[in-house]
């Protein structure tokens, strides 16, 4: 499941992605909270996060503020996503890395869960930035 977390990551990635360019323009906390929706201290928060695994790159003073540390044809959902702790979309709680079901050998539900999961990774590891501006 995508988390409330991992919803506001993409969003803040997506909104960075629309301004980045060689002018290397900024964005505020204030401003990104207020034109995506995002709670600014859930913000702040999950920002850390994402300049933690050096996706954002954050300056303060004057003419400071936040900017994509990549270019977004260059960062996927996936690596936003896991920018905020969580190790992709986890489709069930047996496909967890840690505290798995104990039934996973033989069982038919988890290998089809699996090849799900699979792809959905997949999907979201090619589907950069750029490509949803």
């Amino acid at each position: 499941m995508i988390t409330r977390e991992a919803d506001y990551a993409m969003r803040v990635a997506l909104h960075l992605a629309s301004l980045y360019s060689d002018k290397n323009e900024t964005a505020s906390c204030a401003e990104v909270a207020r034109t995506m929706g995002v709670p600014y201290r859930f913000l702040r928060k999950i920002v850390r996060r994402m300049v933690v695994s050096r996706l954002v790159l954050s300056s303060r003073g004057r003419g400071g503020g936040l900017r994509l540390a990549k270019p977004p044809r260059t960062v996927s959902l996936l690596d936003v996503i896991e920018a905020t702790g969580a190790t992709g979309v986890t489709l069930s709680r047996c496909l967890a890395p840690r505290g798995g079901c104990a039934r996973v050998k033989g069982c038919r539900i988890h290998d089809e869960l699996s090849t799900l999961q699979r792809t959905v990774d997949e999907r979201l590891a090619a589907l950069t930035l750029d490509r949803l501006l």
